[in-house]
């Protein structure tokens, strides 16, 4: 990365602690004004308008900084991602090899059946210990 690079990082980092602080100030302004009310006896309805503002505020603040602190997207289109990838690549699913089946149990029925360890082809097959 060239030096620019990790200083406008560091301006977008700004721009998140900033939106943070825009946040924490308007729950603080929530909080007073809601005691407020309750002092003076009127009923709470909801937060005024500068304080929802600042609440705007510093939510686009933090998203705008964590866009542009974010690594670049990867491409939606399948083929971009994919291009490189064979189709053996896709079917290869080694979740379902499995090496404990019934062919081992065949196997040895049929070497027993035969008695002198010829197969059901007729051909000899090597005894398995």
């Amino acid at each position: 990365m060239a030096p620019s690079a990790l200083k406008t990082k560091a301006h977008y980092r700004l721009f998140i602690v900033l939106g943070f602080a825009c946040l924490i100030h308007s729950a603080y302004s929530t909080i007073q004004y809601h005691k407020h009310l309750r002092m003076v006896g009127e009923d709470y309805v909801g937060s005024p308008l500068d304080i929802l503002f600042e609440i705007v505020l510093g939510f686009v603040l933090c998203a705008f900084g964590i866009l542009n602190t974010a690594s670049d997207f990867l491409p939606i289109k399948m083929a971009q991602t994919f291009e490189k990838k064979t189709v053996e690549d896709y079917l290869f699913r080694p979740e379902f090899v499995t090496f404990n089946h019934r062919g081992r149990v065949v196997g040895k029925m049929m070497l027993g059946a035969g008695g002198d360890g010829e197969g059901p082809t007729g051909g000899e097959t090597k005894k398995r210990k």
